[in-house]
């Protein structure tokens, strides 16, 4: 039987779960039920270890780590998982969340870091233009840039008796890592279901922009993202151009796309949830997913009750069921009835007065 130890007075066990950072000196419960994940990492981090010495990266990575784990412990955060260059915190509260975010993305633009690492493509200082009333330039860039990926939903808590550590499952937190890889260098994605449901009144000074739905890996459906920065940061958006919903890089000035279902598409991206055809016309829309118009009446069109094809114009419904009107005939002399004749239903099917007379009397 697992017994409770004791973390600065608190009692510990597999139902009551905290996390202690010895350097920052704090306890952090862990959160359960609905919880809001935030992903971090470093964009291109095997770059920057093969541009600058090792004592140079360490010691960036070690600056680095001590922003997120500072943030996490103001904002109330959760420290679930922890590598050299990624991180995942959870938040019982999604407006804490995303508080941090633009929290660390400030820290890591204000700190000093060492010119050696600045020379770095990856990690070179950026300044925004002269103006709006700035006479010196305003840095937008500076140090190893983060991707960040922030989604909510309900997932299982697992306690890891050997470490006293929290663990979480489930599909929202694949689904923030993936957020999370989408984004670029410096930018927050947020799913927008999470983003709609904040008291915008009570986040840090920000600005932000959708920027489109999109497939994630492992998942079906597309995810509809929003853009999230610190206003002092806003510049850094014209850095992120127009993402492709399909194969998710970036559609370059000279390249053609599709505006559709919210999203931006490569000309050649854009294709029939089903045949998987370029659409290059028409398409229609179900469940958030293009179909060209064969395959989409092909799926979802009524069937006409006596031929079994797809109906695509006008039909008939009759005898709780949906006809062609050349199929919707006599089943006996198959001639199409007139506004005049009246129409009987014999084993759900439609017969004229006279062959229905004559079937339901059992003569020929």
């Amino acid at each position: 039987m697992a017994t409770a130890s004791s973390v600065n007075g608190i009692e510990e066990g597999p139902d009551s779960v905290f996390l202690e950072d010895e350097r920052l000196n704090c306890v952090i419960s862990p959160p359960h039920g609905v919880v809001t994940f935030v992903a971090v990492q470093v964009k291109n981090v095997a770059t920057i270890w093969e541009n600058n010495s090792a004592d140079t990266v360490i010691r960036a990575m070690n600056r680095y780590s001590d922003i997120v784990r500072r943030a996490t412990r103001d904002f109330r955060g959760y420290e679930v998982e922890a590598e050299e260059e990624s991180f995942l915190i959870a938040f019982q509260q999604p407006l804490d969340a995303v508080n941090w975010c633009l929290t660390v993305q400030l820290a890591m633009t204000d700190t000093k870091w060492e010119e050696e690492l600045l020379t770095c493509d990856d990690c070179i200082r950026v300044f925004k233009s002269r103006e709006n009333g700035y006479d010196i330039p305003r840095l937008i860039f500076c140090g190893p840039r983060l991707q960040m990926g922030v989604s909510k939903g309900r997932v299982d808590s697992v306690y890891h008796y050997a470490s006293g550590h929290m663990g979480y499952r489930g599909t929202e937190v694949y689904r923030t890592q993936g957020i999370c890889r989408l984004a670029q260098g410096g930018q927050i994605l947020i799913n927008e279901s999470l983003w709609q449901d904040l008291p915008k009144d009570q986040i840090a000074p920000y600005v932000h922009r959708e920027v489109g739905s999109f497939k994630l890996e492992g998942f079906d459906n597309l995810t509809s993202l929003t853009e999230v920065l610190p206003r002092t940061l806003e510049e850094r958006a014209r850095w992120f151009g127009i993402i492709c919903a399909e194969c998710n890089k970036l559609i370059k000035p000279k390249e053609g796309y599709v505006k559709a279902l919210g999203s931006n598409w490569h000309t050649d991206h854009f294709r029939c949830w089903q045949c998987k055809k370029v659409l290059n016309g028409t398409y229609i829309v179900k469940d958030q997913k293009p179909y060209c118009e064969e395959d989409f009446f092909q799926y979802n069109a009524p069937r006409c009750r006596s031929c079994s094809n797809p109906i695509t114009g006008g039909f008939i419904e009759a005898i709780e069921s949906t006809w062609h009107p050349d199929c919707f005939v006599c089943q006996r002399c198959h001639k199409a009835p007139t506004k005049d004749d009246n129409i009987f239903e014999f084993n759900a099917l439609p017969y004229c007065t006279k062959c229905y007379n004559t079937v339901t009397n059992g003569t020929t």
